[in-house]
């Protein structure tokens, strides 16, 4: 199978809903790539990050504060068996033609209580769909390094290539990315570098570096800057991990790790 054809079927297939050939199939193309590897990876971390979305609960008396508010548009009254009789077979009437102006004030009432409440739910859908939407809440850059960075330690090493050797890490990324990354040892500033890898971050190939600080891992992502390249921005918090991002010679930087701020803007200033 093709890389587009196991990214199209992912979520189906993490969804069980894939015949057992097609998800087997699905399941040795990812088992041998890389890239779709961490894509079904990336996918399952939002799907699992958007499973709580909506799911507040409701404020205490809110359906009490509901039935005094129909009974209020009701006439404040029950509606007799009688009545509520005859209403049920205008619904039905009603569900195949116009309601006539002539239509009794309580059924109006009743209509406007169901408008209301399609519009409460459409609002609903869409504040839903508008959280999803908004860029700042968690951009797609900074949910790649965060997963990249959980990836990595999730592994049996952070690195693909173990050094502390700058001369080693920066050869190792010829022909694996399109760039030269700059690459310091900060050993004896205390951040000591441990190695490098590659990741793949907001749709291309990118350079990691990994440096340790004390017992903490940081794994600091690099790659040219572009016009389109997402500016610096303050340093953040997702997922208990501390997120900073910058822009320096030409290139754009990520670090992520779950040392303090004051040392992750140390170690921006010395890269």
């Amino acid at each position: 199978m093709r890389c587009e054809e196991v990214q199209d079927l992912a979520s189906a297939w993490l969804d069980d809903e894939l015949s057992e050939a097609r998800a087997h199939e699905v399941a040795e193309h990812e088992a041998n790539c890389e890239a779709c590897r961490a894509y079904v990876i990336d996918l399952r971390f939002l799907a699992e990050q958007m499973t709580g979305l909506g799911r507040e609960p409701a404020p205490p008396g809110l359906d009490e504060r509901i039935r005094v508010s129909l009974a209020e548009e009701l006439g404040a009254e029950e509606l007799s068996a009688e009545e509520l009789s005859a209403e049920e077979r205008g619904a039905e009437q009603f569900s195949r033609s116009v309601i006539p102006a002539s239509t009794p004030r309580r059924w109006r009432g009743f209509v406007q209580q169901a408008a209301s409440m399609a519009a409460v739910c459409l609002l609903s859908v869409f504040g839903t769909w508008a959280v999803l939407r908004q860029p700042d809440t968690v951009s797609t850059t900074r949910h790649d390094v965060v997963a990249a960075h959980v990836r990595s330690l999730l592994q049996n090493s952070t690195i693909q290539v173990p050094s502390s050797d700058s001369h080693t890490v920066r050869p190792w990324f010829n022909g694996r990315v399109e760039f030269a990354p700059p690459v310091k040892d900060l050993t004896a500033e205390g951040f000591p570098l441990v190695g490098g890898r590659l990741d793949y971050v907001d749709g291309h190939r990118v350079a990691t570096l990994v440096y340790r600080h004390s017992l903490h891992t940081i794994s600091v992502f690099v790659w040219p800057e572009t016009p389109g390249s997402p500016a610096g921005k303050p340093l953040a918090q997702v997922e208990g991990l501390n997120v900073l991002s910058w822009t320096k010679d030409g290139m754009v930087w990520w670090a992520v790790s779950d040392m303090e701020p004051a040392e992750m803007k140390e170690l921006r200033a010395l890269l």
